[in-house]
This record gives structure tokens, sequence and C-alpha cells, in this order.
């Protein structure tokens, strides 16, 4: 008479083996999920953290160094490739890159800083726009008064009025000219028109900015302001301008 076949050896161990993995998987598995969603949330609150500081869509510190600075446009070629278009208006093009910091001989007054360089093809003039960035208005008025220190002690400083016709990009509703303050600066390294403009984007939002449209070398400013219009209507709005506080 044939007997029950015995059963495996180990057979039991082994379903214990097997579970205790099964275990194991799982409990590893639950613990990276808990992980995963602490790293979600944890990146979910700075992201909400940034967006309360600086606001949906508000533009970061390197975008806003240029905000002043107009920029060349770009285009396609017929092969597909993107083609950069350096003339600003006329006869007035992009020389080189726009280049963060500061540019001689004008001193350091923020970490935000970007400057560009233009070149008139018919003349052969070349022009220099700079953009200063602040977010705090109490770093706005100390390099208001650190500039003026050096302006009065490297050429003559007066205060101006320009009238800027058909900014460009305006709404049907906005004035037809916009007259702004500035600050009229003529010396033997560069001559032009200093402005303020306060919180420009949103009166929520503390930014503030110094810009410089200027003609390099001894000229007669008079002879190059219809060239720095230009310069200041291809890049953001102007309006609402005024000139260094510390100068007047």
């Amino acid at each position: 008479m044939r007997g029950t076949p015995p059963s495996p050896v180990g057979a039991p161990n082994d379903g214990r083996m097997i579970c205790m993995r099964f275990l194991q998987n799982d409990r590893t598995s639950r613990v990276a999920l808990v992980l995963l969603l602490i790293a979600v949330g944890a990146f979910g609150a700075l992201l909400l953290l940034d967006l309360l500081t600086i606001g949906p869509g508000h533009p970061p510190p390197g975008a806003l160094q240029k905000w002043y600075i107009p920029r060349p446009g770009y285009g396609y070629a017929e092969n597909g490739s993107v083609v950069v278009n350096r003339t600003i208006e006329g006869d007035i093009v992009l020389s080189g890159d726009i280049e963060e910091g500061y540019p001689p001989p004008f001193p350091d007054l923020s970490p935000y800083c970007s400057h560009a360089v233009y070149l008139d093809t018919g003349s052969g003039d070349r022009y220099l726009v700079v953009n200063w960035y602040f977010d705090d208005d109490a770093d706005l008025a100390r390099a208001e008064g650190n500039l003026c220190s050096y302006l009065r002690s490297s050429g003559n400083v007066a205060s101006a009025g320009l009238i800027l016709p058909g900014e460009t990009g305006r709404s049907p509703d906005a004035p037809i000219v916009s007259p702004i303050t500035v600050t009229k600066y003529e010396s033997e390294t560069s001559s032009g028109y200093f402005g303020v403009v306060e919180k420009p984007l949103s009166p929520e939002h503390d930014d503030y900015f110094i810009v410089y449209y200027g003609v390099y070398g001894p000229a007669v400013l008079p002879d190059h302001t219809a060239a720095l219009e230009e310069l200041m209507l291809r890049s953001s709005s102007l309006r609402g301008a005024r000139s260094l506080a510390s100068c007047t």
C-alpha cells in the first residue's frame, strides 16, 4: 500500500520567508510613499511662499535688471534657424550683447544692474543705456545719494523735462505724449539723462529703477536727445519717471 508522499522539506519555512519578504517590501513601499509625500509637501510650501513673496508671474531680479534696456528682435530664417535683428530704430543697432554689471565711469549702485551699448551706423555715435534695479526704497535712496555725489564731482547736473510721443505698445486710452522729469548730466566721458521709476509693474511690489540713457564722449546733448528718446521709447514705459531726488 503506497503511503501519502511526504511534504517537501522546508516548504513551510519557504512560505514564511516569502510572506516576510512581502511584508518588508510593502513596509518599504509605504515608507517611500510617505517620504515622497513629505518632499512634495515641502516643495509645495516653498512654491507657495515664493508666490506670496513675488506674486504669480512677477519677474525675478535677473529680468528686472534689464527691464529698461532696449532689446533686439528675433525672427526665423528660411531654414528655420533663429535670426537676431539688432536694429532698435532707424540706424541705431545693438552693439555687442546686453551685459550684467555697471559700466565705467558710473559707480556700483546695485547688485542687479545691466547695461548695453548702441551704435548709430549713420553717424558713428555710440549710446549707452544702464538699468539699476532695487527691491527696497532705502537702497534706492542711498544709491541716489551716491550717484548724485559722483555726478556733481565729474560733470554738470541739472533738472530737465522730456516729452515722449506715442510710447510703443501704449493702450488706446493712454496719453498721446508722456512728459517726464529727468536729471540731465553732461561730462567729457558721457552725457545723457537719468530717471527714477518707482513701482512701475504694480503698486503692491517694491520695484525701483534708476535708468540712464546717454551718449559716449564729449557731446552737445541736445543734438542727441532725439536718438536718446528713441531708445527710451523702445524700452519699458517710463511714464511717471522722476529726476534723481538727491540732485535737485
